[in-house]
């Protein structure tokens, strides 16, 4: 503090000399300590000393008051217990968790330490109810943040509609909650003027206080979160009329103005092929048998069987498969199938137990837990799909087929004919020598020549010598 008092100098307002630290006592020491303890701290951080904050800022005043009407202002400002974070945890800024409905555009969001002020683009409309949404996120100078969203509501008008709408929104290409979704209500042909909120962390929305009406309800899931619809990207829309309450579910796929075609036949024996889209077909009306050809190199027609989607046939063909192998197990008498059968039924035994003991201990949890959890959205949809398999009622020999897909309509109801050539190889021969040998087993060596013989020499007769 010393050092900091002695490099202040200033101008002497009665002889205009210059003024050092030796001449602070005539100015007085009082007024230059307290001086330099005001621009300590106005400077910015976090103060040290005291119990560590763990609590996160608390909203302590609205203006305008909520649920006021007849409203004037220009603005909307939210005063919080303390200072708060410029920067959020989710969003580059402010404006990132801020969201004024109905909006022309953006809000206008600027901070002021421990309040923060919010203007529309163009001004609020006359007799019109808006809402406040703050979104999780808000944090202060520690980094503890807000973990749940608080709506404020006002009118300019004189009173406040109580039209809303809820749902959830899903990925249907995953049937999956969809979080943070953004969600906007239109009437008319005014897409800039709109009622928005966003899905929230299990895919659920409300979208509360809207005047009786039509409107076009539509979902974005936003992946680069530029607030705009980009190519490929989810979305989904609905035409609703709102007089009180309306239950409504998005499911966001990507559109576009082209057909699904096949590209990809996949051969998975003689009698089954795997086909696959590059775009989702629609669920209704599903793909028929009747819609597929196939052709051989002669282009006479296989007959088909039947065409169901992938997901199920894996389904059912795991459930098969499990099914073999238990009644394989179950068939061997032997003494060490025996052992093995028991022991696979003694693991499934134990599983099961286990399993009724985690659900009791799991109810006994729930009934101390004091916090209400709510499960998540079940789609009533069923899932997009891309694969099909198509059985066929009699078996195919290797060679060159051609398959057509007539009239396959997309998730984007666009209508589209496609042919794929594909090939059954044949199976590959195995070796006479190769089929009894062991498997990994060398083709043995031949074995080694033995020498010949050396040729005897003739013995004369009558001596026994050569």
């Amino acid at each position: 503090m010393v050092g900091a008092l002695g490099a202040v100098a200033h101008e002497d307002s009665r002889d205009g000399r210059r003024v050092t630290a030796a001449r602070w006592p005539r100015l007085g020491l009082a007024a230059a300590l307290a001086a330099a303890c005001a621009a300590a701290c106005a400077s910015p951080g976090i103060p040290p000393g005291g119990p560590p904050d763990k609590v996160a800022p608390a909203i302590v005043k609205v203006t305008p008051d909520s649920n006021a009407t007849d409203v004037k202002a220009k603005s909307i400002t939210v005063a919080f217990s303390e200072v708060v974070s410029e920067r959020p945890r989710a969003g580059a800024d402010l404006g990132a968790i801020v969201l004024l409905s109905p909006s022309d555009g953006p809000a206008r969001v600027s901070w002021n330490r421990d309040a923060i002020t919010v203007r529309p683009r163009k001004g609020f409309h006359p007799n019109t109810a808006y809402t406040l949404t703050i979104l999780p996120g808000l944090a202060d100078l520690r980094g503890n943040a807000v973990t749940k969203a608080r709506n404020f509501v006002f009118s300019t008008g004189a009173s406040i509609p109580h039209g809303v709408v809820r749902g959830a929104v899903f990925d249907w290409t995953t049937n999956r909650p969809a979080p943070l979704a953004n969600i906007e209500a239109i009437v008319g042909g005014d897409t800039t003027f709109k009622w928005i909120t966003k899905s929230d962390s299990s895919g659920r929305f409300t979208l509360p206080y809207l005047p009786s009406g039509p409107y076009l309800l539509r979902t974005l899931l936003d992946a680069n979160v530029n607030g705009k619809l980009d190519p490929r990207e989810l979305w989904d829309s609905v035409t609703v009329r709102v007089a009180d309450s309306v239950r409504t579910d998005l499911y966001a796929f990507a559109h576009d103005t082209l057909g699904a075609r096949v590209v990809g036949v996949d051969v998975k024996d003689s009698v089954t092929l795997r086909l696959t889209f590059d775009r989702p077909l629609a669920n209704d009306p599903p793909l028929r048998t009747d819609q597929v050809g196939l052709r051989r190199a002669d282009s006479s027609h296989v007959k088909l069987r039947v065409l169901i989607r992938a997901a199920g046939f894996d389904s059912l063909m795991r459930v098969r498969e499990a099914a073999r192998k238990d009644s394989v197990a179950r068939a061997d008498t032997s003494a060490a199938g025996k052992k093995a059968l028991a022991r696979a039924d003694s693991l499934v035994a134990v599983a099961r137990l286990d399993s009724i003991e985690r659900a009791r201990v799991e109810a006994r949890r729930a009934a101390r837990d004091t916090v209400v959890r709510i499960a998540p959205p079940v789609p009533a949809r069923e899932i997009l799909a891309t694969d099909f398999i198509l059985q066929l009622d009699e078996p195919i020999p290797p060679g060159s087929y051609r398959i057509t897909v007539r009239d396959a309509v997309s998730v984007s109801r666009v209508t589209r004919t496609s042919e794929r050539t594909f090939t059954r190889a044949k199976p590959a021969e195995k070796k006479a020598d190769d089929a009894t040998a062991a498997p990994g087993a060398k083709p043995a060596d031949k074995p080694p020549t033995a020498p010949a013989a050396p040729a005897a020499t003739p013995v004369k007769p009558g001596t026994g010598r050569p």
